[in-house]
């Protein structure tokens, strides 16, 4: 199986396979990067692009092209000295689908032309972000070994919330690996195909509800035990902070539960939570107890990721199964 590593053993190949690649995206995205300038000058103006100062290979500070999808102000003041928080809120029009297609990234291609950047690395960190870190993680700084990337498996398989310590793990066992030129463009390759994929998937749904056809009638499988194993029962609709699972008794409110999501090879996977409230409907509010719990939430519960995991699906009634889509919309 390929693996995608981040230290390249004879740089000038490196630097002219990443120059060749970008220039080639760059023609090849043209259509699609003029489309988004003039969609986001139709909905905030001449704000179109963010230019922001982050580390890059050697601590050597570089200045990142982004589309901007937040308020300006208010992104300022949230993200002083912190990533910015879950659920703010402070997207532009259009931003919230462009950072969940991740399509804001695209102007640092020319970050790459610029030798900035490679196409496979890890991601471009703020300076304050840097200091405080690398306090609270240890081997933080092994990142600055190797230049930042557009992509790598942490973007594409961690969602935004991911914990700081979770995804410099993964960079750092990255970092001590050899690159694979053929595994670059696979992950490129895979990451593509999944935002095509999810527009298309996005505009048949509209198509589908305004045709008033109806949705497939099965949701993933996903369910609560007790810390012994013991099932509890199924969950219906999950959220980022709230669930539905209408056969879970209301004394389950301040207890302690295990989420299990079933992947189409039937592995399990597992995250502890805390269920604080009950509401009406069988709704409950719940918070995962440990960083991997919410990455395992985040990754598969929720799919918010670039390149989402395979689920095992059940049959569900169909009144069901449109709850579950209301839930994920």
């Amino acid at each position: 199986m390929l693996q995608v590593g981040f230290y390249p053993s004879n740089p000038i190949a490196h630097r002219l396979f990443n120059f060749m690649m970008a220039a080639l995206l760059v023609l090849l995205s043209a259509p699609l990067f003029i489309i988004i300038c003039l969609l986001l000058y139709a909905t905030q103006g001449r704000e179109i692009f963010y230019c922001g100062p982050r580390l890059g290979e050697g601590q050597k500070t570089f200045n990142i092209l982004k589309f901007r999808t937040l308020c300006s102000k208010r992104a300022s003041a949230m993200t002083r000295n912190c990533p910015l928080p879950r659920d703010a809120r402070i997207e532009t029009p259009l931003g919230g689908a462009l950072r969940d297609s991740r399509l804001d990234e695209l102007p640092q291609l020319f970050n790459i032309l610029k030798g900035d950047m490679n196409i496979c690395g890890p991601r471009p960190v703020r300076p304050e972000i840097a200091a405080i870190e690398r306090e609270r993680i240890p081997g933080y700084d092994l990142r600055f070994a190797v230049k930042p990337g557009l992509i790598g498996p942490t973007q594409a398989c961690f969602g935004h919330a991911t914990s700081k310590r979770i995804r410099a793990r993964m960079n750092n066992r990255l970092v001590m690996r050899p690159v694979s030129l053929m595994a670059d463009l696979v992950l490129l390759a895979r990451i593509g195909w999944s935002v095509l994929s999810k527009v298309g998937a996005e505009l048949g749904r509209v198509a589908l509800r305004s045709a008033a056809v109806s949705l497939p009638d099965r949701r993933p499988d996903i369910w609560l035990a007790n810390q012994r194993g013991e099932r509890l029962g199924s969950v219906e609709a999950i959220g980022a902070t709230t669930f539905r699972a209408t056969g879970l008794p209301g004394s389950m409110a301040g207890e302690r539960a295990v989420l299990h999501v079933r992947l189409r090879s039937g592995a399990l996977r597992k995250a502890r939570i805390l269920i604080s409230r009950c509401g009406d409907f069988g709704m409950f509010s719940y918070a995962a107890e440990t960083e991997y719990g919410a990455f395992v939430i985040e990754r598969y519960a929720l799919g918010l990721v670039v390149l989402p995991p395979k689920l095992e699906t059940i049959p569900v009634e169909r009144e069901a199964a449109q709850e579950w889509d209301r839930a994920c919309a």
